[in-house]
């Protein structure tokens, strides 16, 4: 995560600067870096003549100077890594080019730090456990970072109801940790649900609330403690709208999720039909249990 530029859309967000401020201090930030080559010299790793051989070398190719580098054995990539955060080290903070400048005051900077710095050891650590969800394993740490802002974690106890059955759809969840029963009512027995299966942990249910505003179609109830991550349906779009590639890895992995839960439904059904669950009851629950 790049803390400074993502600082500076904090602070956006929360109206404390314009993008007139956030553009002058990026640009202001991007003239005060130090460039590779010269701080590779200072450090000691090149002298000019060997900075000339490289780049002379890298006249013909479409390789950066540090490529070419690590390409003839000039650099090493733990090198390469110790330039770069000497230039990360020399490269001015965008709070203290606002402070600066006076798009925003010490003081308030200070404090709005202290919460950042707070909101991002959040973000860090649910980016962690969205990495070994299923269906964003397949999306950059990027859009990892954008999930985890928009993710709201929830804890629930032991045969906690997290979505009943006939309420609107305006949120999905992804389970971190624990199981949960998916149910419906029996019309036959209201006192008695009907089981439809199991939730685990690194798993995701009421994703179908993505695609439009509907009623549950099943009860879904926490088997013992689980910690979840939920989603907001207006949120979530919005998301995938800024992020194109996850949203292509995403909805690939529901759509071949929902092929394999109607595959298994229907299979189920051809050898449980004259058992408790008819077609009426078992079909319109599959459309939300994904």
């Amino acid at each position: 995560m790049d803390n400074r530029l993502f600082f500076g859309n904090y602070l956006l967000k929360k109206k404390l600067i314009s993008e007139e401020d956030i553009l002058y201090a990026l640009k202001y930030q991007s003239e005060r870096t130090p460039p590779f080559i010269e701080t590779a010299v200072n450090m000691g790793f090149f002298d000019m003549k060997q900075v000339y051989e490289i780049l002379t070398m890298q006249a013909n190719t479409d390789l950066s100077f540090e490529e070419v580098a690590l390409e003839r054995g000039c650099l090493t990539s733990s090198q390469i890594t110790e330039i770069e955060n000497a230039r990360e080290n020399a490269r001015p903070h965008i709070g203290e080019i606002l402070v600066k400048t006076g798009a925003i005051s010490e003081d308030i900077m200070a404090a709005e730090l202290h919460t950042f710095h707070q909101t991002t050891e959040r973000f860090t650590e649910l980016s962690e456990i969205l990495r070994g969800v299923k269906m964003f394993q397949s999306i950059s740490d990027r859009a990892l970072e954008g999930l985890a802002i928009i993710s709201e974690k929830v804890i629930c106890k032991q045969n906690e109801r997290i979505i009943h059955e006939g309420e609107k759809a305006e949120c999905f969840y992804c389970v971190v940790t624990g199981s949960l029963r998916v149910t419906k009512n029996n019309s036959d027995d209201w006192d008695k649900e009907i089981f439809i299966y199991t939730i685990t942990n690194n798993d995701v249910f009421g994703v179908s609330s993505i695609f439009e505003e509907e009623k549950r179609a099943a009860h879904v109830t926490a088997e013992g403690e689980c910690v979840l991550l939920r989603f907001d349906r207006e949120r979530f779009l919005e998301f995938l709208r800024e992020h194109p590639k996850a949203a292509y890895h995403i909805l690939l992995f529901i759509v071949q999720r929902l092929v394999y839960k109607l595959h298994q439904s229907h299979k189920e059904l051809a050898n449980e039909r004259k058992q408790i669950i008819n077609p009426q009851q078992a079909e319109p629950s599959m459309d939300d249990i994904v």
